[in-house]
């Protein structure tokens, strides 16, 4: 039997399609266990109060109620952030309790369980909770400060930290500048919608001192960790299990208090407990995102050189400091210089808490709200100047020849490094597919006949493939290898792309690999899935773990490893039970280069915004799966089109949140965007074996941006500061403004 190449760079199916289709795929709600409670999580229906008492005697004499549990019945912990460089001691000053003791601090904050033998009964029971609550003025301006009341009283100035990053000379560089833009922007609260909400479902035995959960997503063993500590357990005693995930986006499968709640209960109680969020509970419960105000002030020399940029940024962390730690301020001060060659900036970013849910990481975190500023900011310093705004960015993109290219941020930082790429490279490909000056030339012939016609362009730099390291581990077991890791699967397509390094790196058909992510019991370390680094990170992992066994098993048979066939002598090495292993260590993230061009018209009338093109070029360092890749970023598009256009988490001046349906909470169709056009670059990356660069996320990164950029070009002169979402409403105001400003004055 010849060996097996060509598997990586090539459009294999998708592994985990088929169950989907015939339906035996497992979610989390179709999961049962003998004897299992439900659960209801009672929550605080104002933004911010003092808990004066809690009344549950009604609930617990409802029929069918198991218990109801309050913070007395909880341990005394706060839930921990699961990555060092995002926590600092002022952080530890404001984690969230899994139910509130003594205030609660937004619309949705758990305070009591219901536990009852179904659901029907559980809500009912959680009606009968009565709440006693000295309602205090919330928190909701992000620049509100010292002077209003405090989110927590040990943080009186309702900051948790500021984050500063300074290169260069800055103020020389203004003072030299031709040009000076200033450009004020808000970044509107929206959030991840997967199809499917969170959901659990827990069992306690205690024979076996042995606690499983079923549901978990992500970042299953930091999860794992973090339950067993708060609940006094050793990690080996717990498991958990991941199911098929509806969609996460980021949102799901970071700790939050029902990961402490429902496996608490189970050990209380001593029966499975289930719990499935509705979708009123996801959009005041789970994780919101992006809620920011930028100030950014630009320098520019009178031939279109970028010189330097100040940003100040006040950045929503909610009521809380979630798991993510303070990743809603630092990931976008880290990347709002994006792929230009400034010679100099400095950005203060303010986590600020309010009375709001609190803020995580939706996809493409930080990434998306910079290159929202910044690219808004180009578009200002283009038309001072009177360049095209294609023409800007050709200007100052960061050419191949000088990377690496690094920020040097002093002694108070680690520098910021673009290790490779070639940007205007990357760029230019990005206009050729799209054909600019064809678009240019029909934006203009469109023009007479009353359209509003506009081109958008974005780009940006993302950090991705974070470390520190992953694992993996082959074995010969059932007639298959067996390859099991630490990342987890939301949909992606995981189990396609890792198969496909295993199988070219072992030389075998891609049907005789079974990728296992779904376990903690399997697997004893693992970071999850998260920042663009599971084909990163586990990849490079695999590749090792199969180099190892390939050594093993030619070694083993006595042979010599470039003559092996690992699975024409499959027979002969399983009874050895050879595993090769494999651990993939990377330092420091890496960088990698996107773009996006967006063609729309504007209804001046209806106000609405019509995409009529998106383009999102990438570079993937290597692309394991062309098709899948295009997916991704397709998914990650028409997810950012439907963020600047529909989508928006909007509050009352009271904290209350007035969006708690899908009525409310406007998503993107099919007839909302058109086909998008993925382009797809390869410049190896020189940090991995693999040559990988991190891809998940790059089609969300740019694509507000671009959107924005195109509506304002449509609309001309007046449109340059815009108020997203882009709803018709907005549109139609803009106009009739503009239309009033260019009537002359009654003589």
């Amino acid at each position: 039997m010849a060996v097996v190449r060509g598997h990586v760079g090539a459009e294999a199916p998708r592994a985990d399609d088929l169950p989907l289709v015939d339906g035996s795929a497992m979610f989390i709600a179709d999961l049962n266990r003998d004897g299992q409670l439900w659960a209801r999580v009672v929550r605080s229906p104002v933004a911010s109060a003092v808990i004066v008492g809690i009344e549950i005697s009604a609930a617990v004499r409802h029929p069918g109620v198991a218990a109801v549990l309050t913070a007395d019945d909880v341990p005394d912990v706060q839930i921990p952030i699961r990555l060092p460089f995002a926590a600092t001691p002022e952080c530890e000053l404001a984690l969230q309790p899994p139910l509130a003791r003594d205030r609660v601090r937004y619309v949705g904050e758990p305070v009591a369980v219901v536990l009852a033998e179904d659901p029907f009964t559980a809500e009912d029971a959680a009606e009968l909770v009565a709440l006693e609550l000295e309602e205090r003025t919330p928190v909701l301006d992000l620049r509100a400060g010292s002077g209003a009341d405090s989110v927590h009283d040990r943080l009186p100035d309702n900051v948790v930290n500021r984050v500063p990053m300074v290169c260069g000379e800055v103020d020389r560089l203004f003072a030299t500048a031709e040009v000076v833009v200033s450009e004020s922007v808000v970044v509107h609260r929206h959030t991840g919608m997967p199809l499917e909400t969170r959901g659990l479902l827990a069992e306690w035995e205690e024979g076996e001192g042995r606690l499983t959960v079923w549901g978990a997503a992500k970042v299953k063993h930091f999860n794992r960790q973090a339950l067993a500590q708060m609940l006094d357990l050793s990690p080996q005693s717990v498991r958990l299990i991941e199911v098929s995930v509806g969609g996460a986006f980021g949102v799901r499968g970071e700790f939050y208090p029902e990961d402490l709640l429902v496996p608490l209960a189970a050990m209380r109680l001593g029966r499975p407990v289930k719990w499935i969020e509705d979708r009123r509970e996801h959009l005041v419960a789970t994780n919101h995102a992006r809620e920011q105000l930028h100030e950014l002030e630009v320098a520019a020399s009178e031939d279109g050189r970028l010189l330097a940029f100040r940003d100040r940024a006040w950045c929503d962390q909610g009521a809380y400091v979630r798991s993510q730690g303070l990743l809603p301020a630092l990931l976008p001060a880290l990347q709002i210089a994006g792929p230009y060659a400034w010679e100099g900036f400095s950005i203060e970013a303010s986590a600020v808490l309010t009375n709001r849910t609190p803020v995580g990481t939706y996809r493409a975190p930080g990434v998306t709200e910079a290159t929202l500023v910044r690219e808004r900011a180009l578009d200002r310093v283009a038309a001072e100047l009177g360049l095209d705004h294609v023409e800007l960015r050709r200007r100052n993109l960061i050419a191949a020849d000088r990377m690496p290219w690094v920020f040097d941020l002093g002694p108070q930082g680690e520098p910021i490094v673009y290790e490779s790429g070639d940007f205007p490279g990357s760029f230019e490909a990005l206009l050729a597919q799209a054909g600019y000056d064809d678009l240019r030339a029909e934006q203009r012939g469109r023009a007479p006949g009353g359209e509003a016609v506009g081109i958008g362009v974005s780009a940006f730099c993302e950090v991705s493939a974070v470390g520190p390291f992953e694992q993996a581990r082959i074995a010969l077991e059932d007639g298959r290898f067996a390859v099991y890791v630490g990342v987890g699967s939301v949909g992606q397509g995981v189990a396609t792309v890792l198969g496909q390094i295993a199988a070219e790196t072992l030389g075998v058909g891609l049907e005789r690999v079974a990728i296992h992510h779904q376990d903690t019991a399997d697997t004893p370390e693992g970071f999850g899935t998260f920042a663009s680094r599971s084909t990163v990170l586990a990849g490079n992992a695999i590749l090792l773990a199969g180099q190892d066994l390939r050594r093993k098993a030619a070694a083993a048979l006595g042979i010599a490893e470039d003559t092996l066939d690992v699975d024409l002598e499959y027979a002969r090495l399983a009874p050895q039970r050879l595993t090769g292993e494999g651990t993939f260590e990377k330092e420091h993230p890496s960088f990698t280069f996107g773009a996006n061009l967006v063609l729309v018209s504007v209804d001046r009338e209806l106000g609405r915004v019509r995409v009529e093109r998106h383009l999102v070029a990438h570079d993937a360092g290597r692309a394991v799966n062309p098709a899948l890749l295009r997916g991704q970023l397709c998914g990650g598009a028409v997810q950012g089109i439907g963020a600047v256009l529909f989508e928006e988490l909007r509050y009352d001046r009271t904290g209350q949140p007035e969006v708690s349906s899908l009525e409310d909470y406007l998503l993107a169709t099919a007839g909302d965007v058109p086909a998008v056009e993925a382009v797809i670059i390869e410049n190896p990356a020189p940090t991995n074996p693999l040559g990988i660069k991190g891809s998940g996320e790059a089609g969300m990164a740019g694509a507000p941006a671009a959107v924005a950029n195109a509506v304002a070009d449509a609309l001309g002169a007046g449109a340059e500061s815009l108020a997203l979402p882009l709803t018709p409403a907005r549109i139609r105001a803009l106009v009739r403004a503009r239309e009033l400003n260019a009537q002359p004055e009654a003589s």
